[in-house]
């Protein structure tokens, strides 16, 4: 196949064009690098950094990243963004005290982050919502669900546990401690192991160390560990939430390999919210990371699908009755979306 070229006079020039050139398709906006971190000031003069999410009239769920963690770790649930969209669901996230652009206040409580999120969710003029926790910010969630009991639609706890306060935990020589020595390399804090399926997802790994360097590092504040220990120490002071107003449906997200957590009898849940339905979704031989591995499960179930289960059989993903999940497991189907 010829091009059909021309030369043309441009500014007393001979320019050679070529006439059978596809036309440029010139964006009419900009790509978009991830959510913006905004602001409101809370009825106590603080400065409550936030993330609003996703449509406007979408489905609200509040959600809580891990211990020591900053607003911007909703990045990490981004390479399902396309998903969370379809669905339609709105996520709204809320910056902790003493991480990335919030500076630290040893007087705060968890008490005073669920009245910020109260804040901002009334700002937003949000009454109805779900909220999501992973890992070390399932208790801040339970606290949360513990003070609006009859705004929540439904509640989604991932790798954490009823109470991460208590025993061992807040001793003098808590493994927790280990964290304080991680924080001046997010590539230690952050980093998953070589055997996480998360490596399956481009650019993860990166966006946790981004994720780290921001939580800590952001208002030059050098890895200071004073807002972790703080965390920690909340958590003992906290212990078990009382979840008894709780009347809408639990989910609770388990790796039953989950070297972090430990052994823990996950039937406890069940106690743990005595007036609410409580759907245990366990993972034998996953670890930590199934909170994200099982996003998309936990995606489906925010988005009202908790009664059924998210499958890869033969090439094509489906929703399957909960029930029938092992059956169809013992006959070769897989859990989650194909791409896995």
């Amino acid at each position: 196949m010829y091009r059909t070229m021309k030369w043309v006079l441009l500014l007393g020039l001979l320019i050679e064009v070529n006439v059978d050139a596809a036309p440029i398709d010139f964006p009419q906006k900009f790509d978009g690098l991830g959510p913006t971190v905004k602001q409101v000031e809370g009825a106590q003069g603080r400065v409550i950094h936030f993330i609003d999410d996703g449509d406007p009239n979408g489905r609200a769920v509040v959600f809580t990243g891990g211990l020591g963690t900053s607003v911007r770790a909703l990045r990490l649930l981004d390479f399902l963004q396309t998903f969370r969209a379809d669905l339609g669901l709105r996520f709204i996230t809320v910056e902790r005290n003493g991480f990335g652009q919030t500076p630290f206040d040893p007087a705060l409580t968890m008490t005073n982050f669920a009245e910020d999120v109260e804040e901002v969710l009334a700002h937003l003029q949000i009454e109805q919502f779900s909220v999501f926790g992973i890992s070390g910010g399932g208790p801040y969630t339970q606290k949360i669900a513990s003070r609006n009991p009859e705004q929540l639609r439904s509640v989604h706890l991932a790798a954490t546990a009823p109470s991460l306060g208590g025993g061992q935990r807040c001793a003098a020589d808590s493994p927790a401690s280990a964290y304080r020595d991680l924080l001046r390399y997010p590539m230690q804090f952050f980093a998953f192991g070589s055997d996480s399926p998360m490596h399956q997802v481009t650019g993860f790994q990166d966006t946790a160390f981004d994720e780290g360097a921001r939580a800590h590092f952001m208002r030059g504040q050098l890895a200071d560990p004073a807002p972790l220990d703080h965390e920690i120490k909340l958590y003992c002071q906290e212990g078990l939430i009382d979840m008894t107003s709780v009347k809408a449906p639990v989910f609770v997200y388990a790796g039953l390999a989950d070297a972090v957590l430990g052994a823990q009898s996950l039937e406890v849940w069940r106690d743990v919210f005595p007036q609410a339905s409580v759907t245990i979704r366990a993972y034998p031989d996953e670890g930590h990371d199934i909170q994200y591995r099982h996003l998309d499960q936990i995606l489906l179930d925010l988005a009202g699908h908790g009664d059924q289960t998210l499958v890869c059989n033969k090439g094509a993903a489906e929703l399957i009755p909960n029930a029938t999940t092992k059956t169809a497991l013992q006959q070769g189907a897989q859990l989650g979306l194909c791409a896995w």
